[in-house]
């Protein structure tokens, strides 16, 4: 199997590259190219700052931190500007992003999900712990005592200890007189499909990245 990734800011093509299909996701793989909807479990693709040249036996980004977001339209072809024996899955970065920043890309990676977590998800980002009777700022990050990212959206100062931590992303949580939101998980997705390393780049909350990733027989 071959593929074909692909990566835009601003509608402007930064870079085009072949990937690797590894072992871990052949199943997954060859249920969408068969075009058996049951089968997609194709769903993620994750941002990580390793540079190790991609391996068949690759199960995961070779490096931390790392962001994971849901990919957006499946293509199956023939259709929709898609060869047949060939799937295409669109994926972006947005400014709402906002636990990937910072992070400097080098690899991609493009996942099924077969333990259903929940994206978008982060690991290993540098961002600080909850501290109690701390002054906050809108747009602060913090990892909460469930290992999830929250941003501050009403500034103010924590409580105490620590509260109940929302567990859904987007929703809010009251902590004194701050408020935070929920941006991201914490757990990584399975299998890895495909991987690829690619030109670094920085990603720092600005722009809007958008690309491709065909796979084809």
């Amino acid at each position: 199997m071959r593929g074909r990734v692909t990566l835009s800011r601003n509608g402007i093509l930064l870079f085009e590259r072949d990937n690797l299909v590894v072992n871990a996701g052949l199943t997954a793989l060859a249920n969408l190219l068969g075009a058996n909807p049951a089968g997609q479990c194709v769903s993620v693709v994750g941002f990580g700052s390793g540079n190790a040249t991609p391996a068949p036996t690759d199960t995961g980004l070779s490096a931390n931190p790392a962001y994971y977001n849901a990919v957006g339209a499946i293509t199956i072809g023939p259709g929709g500007g898609v060869a047949a024996g060939s799937v295409q899955f669109a994926y972006q970065l947005v400014l709402t992003d906002y636990a990937a920043n910072p992070l400097t890309i080098q690899e991609l990676g493009l996942f099924g999900n077969i333990g259903s977590a929940t994206f978008p998800a982060a690991v290993g980002t540098a961002n600080p712990s909850w501290a109690a009777t701390t002054a906050y700022t809108v747009g602060n990050l913090i990892v909460d005592s469930n290992g999830n990212i929250q941003r501050c959206t009403n500034a103010g100062t924590s409580g105490a200890s620590h509260p109940t931590w929302a567990t859904t992303i987007g929703a809010t949580t009251t902590d004194n007189t701050a408020v935070w939101t929920l941006t991201a998980k914490s757990t990584a997705p399975l299998p890895m499909i495909a991987h690829v390393v690619v030109p670094s780049f920085p990603y720092t909350g600005g722009g809007s990245y958008s690309g491709t990733w065909t796979v084809s027989m």
